[in-house]
């Protein structure tokens, strides 16, 4: 009898264990990029919400280099346990549309669990040009080809992107000059030296408030809830235009449906609380939820759209 009990005994233990649901230690959210850009602001936002929902630590590992590919392979080639999440932007899918050979499959290797944020491009101009609106723009290239330089934050970016996009879908003939940075393209458009910009909404913002820049319009498929009067590219007759930078987490292909579930079904809540919320709208980000199927799907049209527009713009991975 003391036999069968103890093997009762171990066996409900054994169970128990098993059962044990994730997380049960920390977890380690890598970041593509260094402390200070978009995923930074969006992880502190949501860590202590995560503690909170999980109870246990969630903590910050940069691994910045090559473009974002440094941190996603890592976590592409993690233990699909849970505990390695990468929050990532659009440039992830960017990287995947040109024509390199990455090491990982963006498609195969990883499990999307939710879209949380999202920022605009903006296209700005220096004050000086005779340009207040994107029709604007696109009469004065046409009146003038292959004479007006824009700027974008460095050669494959997502500004570098939106603005080759722009240039294909409006049909005009514009000259980019990509910087190695959003700061110094936005220091040399203030300077009117580079007189038109696609730029992150954040570094123009402040530049427009002091009337150094004058933001044309936004590069997302609708008007930002952080700032109703920006028009947007797609209203001026670009229909369908599309360039934001969106924030996710991503986990290793295999990761368990339930975490998947479990962690999405937090962060949809979690960017929705009020104080959180409104942290992120003054941070000039919009909030988004998405189903990880919905994640999934945004990924594949990104690869899709950013494919054609490398193809006929004839872009090569810097």
């Amino acid at each position: 009898m003391r036999r069968i009990f103890l093997a009762q005994l171990l066996l409900c233990l054994a169970t128990g264990t098993a059962a044990q649901p994730w997380p049960t230690k920390a977890v380690r959210l890598v970041s593509q990029f260094p402390p200070g850009g978009g995923t930074d602001l969006i992880a502190r936002n949501v860590i202590p919400r995560l503690h909170e929902a999980f109870g246990q630590s969630f903590f910050l590992d940069h691994r910045p280099g090559a473009a974002g590919n440094i941190a996603a392979e890592h976590v592409a080639k993690s233990a699909a346990d849970g505990y390695t999440i990468l929050i990532a932007n659009n440039t992830i899918a960017i990287q995947a549309a040109l024509p390199q050979k990455l090491p990982f499959d963006l498609t195969r290797d990883f499990a999307p669990i939710a879209v949380v944020a999202s920022t605009p491009v903006a296209l700005a101009v220096h004050p000086s040009m005779p340009v207040r609106s994107v029709k604007d723009l696109i009469s004065l290239a046409r009146a003038q080809p292959g004479k007006i330089p824009w700027s974008s934050c460095g050669t494959d970016t997502a500004m570098h992107l939106a603005g080759e996009l722009f240039r294909q879908r409006a049909k005009i003939d514009i000259i980019h000059v990509p910087y190695k940075g959003c700061g110094p393209a936005i220091v040399d458009g203030i300077a009117g030296q580079v007189a038109v910009l696609f730029n992150t909404i954040t570094n123009t913002t402040p530049q427009a408030k002091a009337g150094k820049l004058r933001i044309v319009a936004i590069a997302s498929a609708t008007r930002s809830p952080v700032d109703r009067n920006l028009p947007t590219i797609a209203e001026a007759g670009l229909a369908g235009f599309d360039a934001d930078i969106w924030f996710g987490f991503m986990g290793p292909a295999g990761l368990s449906s339930e975490t998947v579930t479990r962690l999405n079904a937090a962060l949809n809540r979690i960017v929705t609380l009020p104080d959180v919320s409104t942290r992120l709208a003054d941070q000039l980000f919009d909030v988004k939820t998405k189903t990880p199927e919905e994640f999934a799907g945004l990924i594949r049209s990104d690869v899709a759209k950013w494919r054609d527009v490398v193809r006929d713009g004839n872009i090569k991975p810097e």
